[in-house]
């Protein structure tokens, strides 16, 4: 007879979550996709900006010029230049250089994590450890990576949204306080609102940052959990060695063997058979017997030890030879008579039958 075919334990749960992680991994590495596409053709100025700069478009020129400016000239109608010395006074973590290499690694793990995303789809459809084991191994690898590169950039533009409103603290906006009001001021706070825009994308919006790595750690322990699991035939034939299934601990079946079964309860301490018997005794459970007796509907009508537990002894009490005299193996047993009272029967009347005329005939007639 083959051996069964190894299965995964609960693998409806695990195929779920392996739905919901590969159709998110999918939806989102589409998305960054197209947002460091976007950033690659920003730093060779292939976008369009404004065609005039006023304090409604200032936010997405400064924007642009902090992160994602190269070297480029742009035509004055798709971008106007502007004084940018306060903006120039703070320092980012990134300029646009090394933001393009960052755009540029990050969209090649967003297409590996496209294509491990679609390997998890396609890999956990059958309840099959190897293949499901692959496909979750490898999908966890690139989600750590995107994981780790969220929590990096998140850090590096809160740094500068930090540095920017510190910056802006330093300058005065209103007329009746002591000191001049710089008009260009206003580029510090249109940079610290880019700083925390690049933090909150980086993060996915915290909640679906939260969500991949919550995936994340279910699919590893379930895969961990699969790939320390040596023996995952699970069936009644082939019970777990490691679990707590009554057919690892019961005794094996003697299918082929006379069993002689005797039952004994004890209702007093004192009472210990003359001779011990050989034979394989059942221990009778008290709890279920008790409960036994409070389920039923003639609980009152049962013995009293049924009621209270502590004049019910299940086990005898020890019974040394030592203490005891030696009886006689030929000891009669005693039969016990049961005594059952019933109404009498009324004596029986012998006396001759009148005859038809009155007088009494002689019993031979």
């Amino acid at each position: 007879m083959y051996p069964p075919a190894p299965t995964i334990k609960n693998f409806g749960s695990l195929r779920t979550a392996a739905l919901w992680a590969g159709i998110l991994g999918v939806t989102q590495s589409i998305i960054w996709i197209g947002l460091t596409i976007t950033a690659i053709c920003a730093y060779n100025c292939v976008l369009y900006i404004t065609d005039y700069l006023s304090y409604g478009s200032m936010v997405k020129t400064v924007f642009f010029d902090l992160y994602f400016k190269g070297n480029c000239k742009m035509d004055p109608s798709k971008y106007q230049n502007y004084d940018t010395s306060i903006l120039d006074t703070v320092q980012t973590v990134f300029d646009p250089d090394q933001m393009l290499i960052w755009d540029s690694v990050y969209l090649g793990v967003s297409v590996c994590w496209l294509i491990v995303s679609v390997v998890l789809l396609l890999g956990v459809r059958k309840d099959n450890p190897k293949s499901t084991l692959a496909a979750i191994y490898t999908w966890a690898f690139f989600m750590t990576a995107i994981c780790c590169m969220d929590v990096t950039s998140g850090v590096i533009f809160g740094v500068d949204y930090g540095r920017f409103n510190t910056r802006a603290l330093e300058y005065n906006a209103n007329s009746i306080n002591a000191g001049v009001v710089f008009p260009l001021a206003a580029t510090l706070i249109a940079g610290a609102v880019a700083a925390i825009s690049m933090m909150i994308i980086s993060f996915k919006g915290f909640v679906l940052w939260i969500i991949n790595f919550g995936l994340l750690i279910y699919l590893l322990m379930r895969a961990i959990r699969i790939a320390t699991d040596t023996d995952r035939v699970d069936t009644l034939f082939n019970p777990r060695k490691d679990s707590n299934d009554i057919l690892t601990t019961r005794p094996p079946i003697r299918a082929y063997e006379e069993e002689k079964v005797e039952i004994q309860a004890y209702s007093n301490a004192g009472y210990v058979p003359d001779t011990r018997s050989m034979a394989e005794t059942i221990e009778v459970n008290e709890d279920a017997i008790i409960r036994a007796a409070h389920m039923s509907m003639d609980a009152n009508l049962m013995d009293r030890r049924f009621r209270d537990i502590n004049a019910f002894q299940q086990y005898p009490a020890p019974n040394p030879q030592a203490s005891r005299p030696q009886r006689q193996s030929t000891q009669v047993p005693v039969q016990e008579t049961v005594v059952v009272a019933t109404a009498g029967f009324p004596q029986p009347d012998y006396s001759p039958q009148p005859s038809p005329n009155g007088l009494l005939r002689h019993p031979q007639y």
